[in-house]
């Protein structure tokens, strides 16, 4: 019986520390599945959070495509009107204004008679220029009678050749100095006929800056007496710039407007170019030649001249907020097939406000970000989307 109880004493202790072991083998098995649960479940909501965040990264962009416009382009530029012809009068003559018959202002024609200057001192001169040809009739006669009695006592000897000679070249002198006396008196009174100021031409007088009693010399005067201008037609001047050179030809039609006219349209057309870029202006000066027959024109005017440009269908037209301009270039960012943004350097043809004209950089397929983010780079991933969902996440 104590042999038994014994064992079984023994046995009690050993049962207990097996079922200890189990429990503590249980307890560490549920805290590594806890673990790993645990672990999984991070991992899962880490990728999860990765993925999401990637996602946001993404921005959202819409894009446009480039147009080719189909009608003309209309170049707008300032232009001064010019007169057809306009010609400015000084004094030919020294005196002072005797009077003046037109005003500004006033219609004329060719040699009617403007104004008259009464030149004392010239007509002094031609006074004595015309005894100084008295005298030399005069000489001339007594030459001539003197060389012909000494030609005819030369007939009978009573006179030596050489002094018959002698006579028959005085006379010849005293017809040399008739004539240069005769020249000098007209050379004054051609002179004289400048105390007539005229008109060249048909025309309007538009400026007189003289008045009775002015004193006019030639040279003297650094303004013009009169100006007289001819407009039956006229000739507008337009500086067009570099860019727009090569599109303007010769008989191309252009309509202009002025500021006091403004309900009115006039018409003309490109009569010739300076064939030459301004070294100043950077433009091409270009004349173009309208009718005024009425009159409504004036020279010196201010106008407005639009040139109808052919279609190029080289140019293309984006928005002017699609444009990013850098440091050292202008750039438009495009988005090729994989969703991958690609900036290319552009060159702008003109600026037409809401719109830009390209000359060159782009294709006419290619798809353009509107209003690109400044934070976008060349590479970047983009998901094209609607304007307002871009905006949703820009936000």
């Amino acid at each position: 019986m104590k042999h038994e109880f014994a064992s079984e004493a023994h046995a009690a202790p050993a049962r207990g520390r097996s079922f200890g072991s189990w429990l503590l083998r249980g307890a560490l098995a549920f805290i590594a599945v806890f673990l790993a649960y645990s672990f999984i479940q991070r991992w899962h909501a880490e990728k999860q959070l990765e993925s999401w965040t990637r996602g946001r990264a993404i921005q959202n962009v819409s894009v446009v495509e480039p147009t080719v416009s189909s009608k003309p382009e209309i170049l707008s530029l300032p232009g001064t009107i010019s007169a057809w012809y306009e010609a400015s009068i000084f004094s030919q003559v020294s005196g002072y204004i005797q009077s003046w018959k037109t005003d500004i202002g006033a219609i004329v024609k060719k040699g009617e008679l403007l104004a008259v200057v009464d030149t004392p001192e010239l007509d002094d001169r031609i006074a004595k220029a015309v005894e100084e040809v008295n005298r030399a009739e005069a000489a001339l006669d007594f030459a001539k009678v003197t060389a012909d009695r000494w030609a005819a006592l030369r007939q009978s000897s009573a006179v030596s050749k050489q002094s018959a000679d002698e006579k028959a070249a005085d006379q010849q002198v005293q017809e040399a100095n008739l004539g240069a006396a005769k020249a000098n008196l007209e050379r004054l009174k051609a002179q004289k006929a400048f105390a007539q100021i005229i008109a060249p031409f048909d025309g309007v007088v538009t400026v007189r800056n003289i008045d009775i009693g002015s004193y006019v010399a030639p040279g003297r005067n650094e303004k013009p007496l009169f100006k007289v201008a001819d407009i039956h037609a006229v000739r507008l001047y337009v500086d067009v710039p570099q860019v727009y050179s090569a599109s303007l030809t010769k008989g191309m039609k252009v309509t202009f407007t002025t500021p006091q006219w403004k309900d009115r349209e006039f018409h003309g057309e490109i009569a010739t170019t300076s064939n030459a870029i301004g070294a100043s202006t950077g433009s091409l000066l270009v004349e173009v030649d309208a009718s005024n027959s009425d009159g409504a024109l004036f020279p010196g005017s201010y106008a407005d001249a639009h040139f109808e440009l052919p279609i190029n269908p080289h140019l293309l037209r984006i928005p002017s907020s699609a444009l990013s301009v850098g440091k050292h270039n202008t750039r438009v960012a495009t988005v090729d097939n994989d969703g991958r943004v690609k900036f290319k350097n552009v060159v702008i043809a003109k600026d037409l406000g809401s719109e830009i004209v390209i000359a060159s950089g782009l294709d006419p397929h290619d798809r353009i970000i509107n209003s690109p983010p400044e934070t976008l780079a060349d590479g970047d991933q983009v998901r094209v989307s609607s304007p307002n969902q871009a905006a949703d996440s820009k936000e």
